[in-house]
Order: C-alpha cells, then sequence, then structure tokens
C-alpha cells in the first residue's frame, strides 16, 4: 500500500531544510600551503628563568620522593611519563642575568636545548590553558607540584609567554 502524502509530508520537508541548510554554509578554502604557526618561546629566558626556577626548583626531573614521587619516576625518565620527557644537567650560567654567557651549554642538540624543546610543546601564549601550567597544578598529573594561580610560576610562565 502506497504511503499517502501526509505521511510523507514531514520527512519531505526534513529533507529540503537540510538541503537548504547545507546549501547556506560558506566555508573558507585555506589555501594550498595551509601551515598552522610554530610558537617559539623566548630561548634565553627558558634557560636563565624558566628552567632553573620553575623546572629544576620544582624537581620535574627527579621528582620528589618526600612527596610520594617513585625514585627516578618523572621527566628525566622517558618511560615514566607520557609527555615532555627531560634530560639532567647542569644550569645554564647566566651569570644572574637574562642571556646565557657559555652558548655551548645551549647549542644544538644540548641538554638544554633538548629541555627547551620539550618544555616550549607543552606551553602556550596563553598560558593558562598550557599543559605546562595545567598539569602540574593538579589537573591529569600523578600529583600537584605546584598551586593553580602559584605567584611564582604565573610570573614565570606569563612572561615566558610574551616572549
Amino acid at each position: 500500500m502506497p504511503a499517502s502524502t501526509t505521511t510523507r509530508a514531514p520527512f519531505l520537508a526534513a529533507g529540503l531544510a537540510a538541503a537548504g541548510a547545507l546549501l547556506g554554509c560558506n566555508s573558507i578554502d585555506p589555501g594550498p600551503n595551509f601551515v598552522v604557526p610554530d610558537q617559539t618561546f623566548d630561548s634565553a629566558y627558558f634557560y636563565c628563568h624558566v628552567e632553573p626556577q620553575l623546572i629544576f626548583a620544582k624537581n620535574c626531573g627527579p621528582g620528589d620522593p618526600s612527596k610520594g614521587d617513585p625514585s627516578n619516576g618523572c621527566h628525566f625518565n622517558p618511560s615514566a611519563v607520557s609527555g615532555m620527557a627531560l634530560i639532567n644537567h647542569m644550569p645554564v650560567n647566566c651569570g644572574g642575568g637574562d642571556l646565557p654567557l657559555d652558548s655551548t651549554q645551549t647549542g644544538t642538540g644540548s641538554p638544554a636545548e633538548f629541555n627547551l624543546e620539550a618544555v616550549s610543546i607543552e606551553m602556550s601564549v596563553d598560558y593558562t590553558t598550557a599543559p605546562l601550567y595545567v598539569r602540574p597544578s593538579g589537573h591529569d598529573h600523578p600529583r600537584a607540584v605546584f598551586q593553580e594561580g602559584d605567584p611564582l610560576v604565573v610570573m614565570l610562565l606569563s612572561t615566558w609567554a610574551s616572549k
């Protein structure tokens, strides 16, 4: 028995509405050379401020057994972390200033340069959404390394994000 016109009408109306919506959609063609720009952050600020005052001071590499971290269970152990593996090295000598004094400490292939690359991936120009800030402040991290809003961390990351 054929379906009546009244039972097909709702389906026809819905189909016409969907077709109209599709015809009304606009999109922008990004072109053949579309690239998401890399975010780069000031390396000297990282070497002289972020790495020593945050990464090293908060024991991101070795962890802190007094706070329950397993021995060699943090970022110096790439098999223990899902991201931001770090290499242990002596802090870069900045002489208390804002620029490294010895370029061999930060050159291509150096442990400090490796750490800069690893940490930069976890950074964002909006530091408040960066995994580097969000995760160790207690979100999706084995423990809270610092409290959200920690003044030193906020100062370091907001400054680095703006450079």
